[in-house]
């Protein structure tokens, strides 16, 4: 409330320039982000640790890519793959165009309508004499037969046949080499000699039960042969085979990849549909069957009957839509398929290792930095984008360029890049929150020095809305003082009079703190506090905060007199207060910046301060404060005195019952 009460007016008081700080407005503030003083071994900021996580993440990241990539070559190396790897190669196959079967090979098959027709288990020699005797009336390039020979019947049968074949002149007649699963077989002498040749036929069966690929050759310093498909294929073509690389042979003048080494073979690649045409051996047999359809063409003698025993399954007849109700081709098939595919040169390509391993890595990398970077559901949108993607390539250069990639190690590397990313964001986020909170802390820790804790917190909360690079804002100012302090202090040795000082600071500095002021420096002996800077309460809040807080420091320096040791001078001190425009924010150079307020109304807050002297008061009150807590304190006017930057003189006021200080 208003005071009504009024004390003799002292004259006017013309002030000398006094200015114990220069507060000048700073030319750049290269550092918006920097609201505290300079600290030694300041930690990083938020906004430096997000830099530096981002450089820190550039080189990590490509390691980990290298690292999951490598993990995941030493797993495909290991075979661990190897099933999957198979088991999609299946699906390269089913997703094929359908295709026409071979036109340049044929099967005759001992089905099982002919089985039991003939009563052909086992094939008697005479009715096969006749199979073979039908089809060499056509004609063809070669005839294989992929049955073994190789026990005696009766003996006129036995000449006949051998006699057939023998007359047929393009017959080749199968072995069956064992690779040490099986024994050795080979056919009779009597038919070996008849032959045209003699090749084994044995099939390369995978770890699940399939067959995918064909033997070329064995050689070894007891055994050496061609297998079935590439005999039949260098007969009738009359292209050889013969050495090359080490991933390749030579057919003809072409090159032939190899699937594998010791011993030798090669991915078989004509199963988009049915491998060739079949004809039934009654169907042959018939009277009005023309052996013609066989001119030139290679034909495979064979049996798909469940008593043969010679079923396989294939990528082929996997695909149940490729080969509808076929669960398994014969044999006879499966070198048909191989043999078609060696004569049109159908030949299938691996990509070797180091392709894949260098696309497994630039595809971990890719979705690793991804996922660091971007929220996850964006990383694994892409992620299955580039599964699918890698698949639908996969598929592209199977079907159009001959070649397979084994991409399960590759999606492996996608999968695992995936966790791995998101493990490492999880990682450096929690270093990062870690770090946040550290400077949280050491922010804290700062500002619980110059104001309260709830106040710091505040500020802290509120830190988004708080403009560091400079604001012009209402807020109020205290400068306190120590009277006569040079005088009181003359030959006291400095390092007592530094403990003295240190513990009257360090009282004002809890009453500030009290009132929720920001003690914004120290200056010698004397205080500047900030009420409404960086946080406000309301202007006229602010100024009652300010004049509350003096009113305090007034009466812990009287509780300070009452309980000073006998030794000790009397302290006195005083304050000025003004509320005014100024521009808060960072001063300072780059390497060292503090918040601070500059302006006239700084100045002028210090000027009154030094009125105390004049007036002998301890507290005085700028015409702005007091139209500001003239209704919350009794207030009375004490005077009028010129200040360098108005025109007029100004009213001064002081608190009702402030210290008076008495000079002689």
């Amino acid at each position: 409330m208003a005071c009504a009460s009024a004390v003799e007016q002292p004259p006017t008081v013309h002030l000398k320039s006094r200015n114990p700080i220069t507060y000048q407005k700073p030319n750049n503030s290269r550092n918006p982000l920097s609201m505290t003083p300079k600290i030694e071994n300041p930690k990083t900021t938020a906004h430096e640790t997000r830099s530096l996580f981002t450089g820190r993440a550039w080189l990590i990241i490509p390691a980990l890519a290298i690292f999951l990539a490598a993990t995941v070559a030493i797993i495909d190396q290991q075979g661990m793959f190897h099933k999957l790897d198979l088991q999609t190669f299946d699906l390269l196959v089913a997703t094929q165009h359908p295709a026409p079967a071979s036109n340049s090979v044929l099967n005759v098959d001992f089905d099982e309508s002919t089985v039991r027709r003939y009563d052909a288990f086992p094939i008697k020699r005479l009715l096969l004499a006749d199979v073979i005797k039908k089809i060499s009336i056509g004609k063809p390039s070669a005839i294989g037969v992929d049955i073994i020979l190789d026990q005696s019947r009766n003996d006129s049968d036995d000449a006949k046949l051998a006699a057939t074949i023998e007359d047929a002149g393009n017959v080749i007649l199968v072995s069956e080499y064992g690779f040490n699963d099986h024994p050795r077989n080979e056919p009779l002498e009597i038919f070996a000699k008849a032959a045209a040749g003699v090749a084994f036929g044995d099939l390369v069966i995978d770890d699940d039960g399939a067959v995918r690929r064909m033997f070329l050759r064995i050689t070894t310093p007891d055994y050496k042969a061609l297998s079935l498909p590439v005999a039949l294929a260098d007969y009738a073509s009359n292209q050889h085979l013969r050495p090359g690389d080490r991933n390749f042979l030579l057919f003809g003048s072409t090159k032939l990849p190899l699937a594998s080494t010791r011993p030798d073979t090669a991915w078989v690649h004509s199963y988009p549909s049915t491998p060739t045409h079949i004809i039934p051996v009654e169907t042959l047999l018939s009277a009005t069957f023309d052996p013609s359809v066989f001119a030139g063409k290679v034909v495979l003698v064979g049996q798909s009957s469940e008593m043969g025993k010679d079923l396989f399954a294939t990528p082929a007849t996997r695909a149940r839509a490729i080969i509808p109700g076929r669960t398994m081709l014969s044999g006879a098939e499966i070198h048909a398929a191989a043999t078609a595919a060696l004569l049109k040169k159908d030949f299938l390509r691996t990509v070797p290792f180091f392709p894949r391993f260098a696309v497994g890595f630039g595809l971990a990398l890719c979705i690793t930095a991804l996922t660091f970077h971007y929220r996850w559901y964006v990383a694994l949108s892409l992620c299955l984008a580039l599964i699918a993607g890698v698949f639908f390539t996969a598929g592209l250069l199977f079907s159009h360029h001959q070649l397979w990639m084994p991409f399960v190690s590759i999606e492996a590397c996608l999968l695992a890049a995936l966790p791995a990313g998101l493990g490492y964001r999880s990682i450096e986020e929690r270093r990062l929150k870690n770090a946040m909170q550290a400077e949280r802390r050491q922010l804290m820790n700062l500002f619980e020095r110059y104001v309260s804790p709830d106040v710091a917190a505040e500020i802290w909360k509120n830190r988004d809305q708080i403009v560091l690079a400079g604001e012009e804002r209402v807020a109020t100012i205290l400068f306190s003082d120590i009277r006569n302090f040079t005088a009181t202090t003359a030959g006291v040795p400095s390092k007592e009079v530094l403990a003295w000082l240190n513990r009257y600071l360090t009282a004002m500095g809890e009453v500030i703190k009290q009132n929720r002021g920001f003690l914004n420096k120290f200056i010698g002996d004397g205080i500047m506090v900030i009420f409404g800077a960086p946080l406000t309460e309301g202007t006229q809040e602010d100024a009652c905060r300010a004049v509350r807080c003096a009113q305090e420091m007034l009466a812990a320096v009287d509780q300070w007199n009452a309980n000073k040791p006998p030794a000790d001078p009397p302290l006195k001190i005083g304050i000025g207060i003004h509320t005014g425009q100024v521009t808060a924010g960072n001063v300072g150079s780059p390497d060292r910046l503090e918040y601070s307020v500059i302006g006239e109304a700084v100045n002028l807050a210090s000027r009154l301060e030094s009125l105390t002297k004049q007036f002998h008061t301890s507290l005085v009150l700028s015409p702005t404060t007091w139209e500001q807590v003239r209704d919350q304190f009794p207030t009375v006017p004490i005077g009028e005195a010129q200040v360098r930057g108005f025109t007029t003189a100004i009213p001064l006021y002081t608190v009702k019952n402030a210290p008076a200080e008495v000079h002689p």
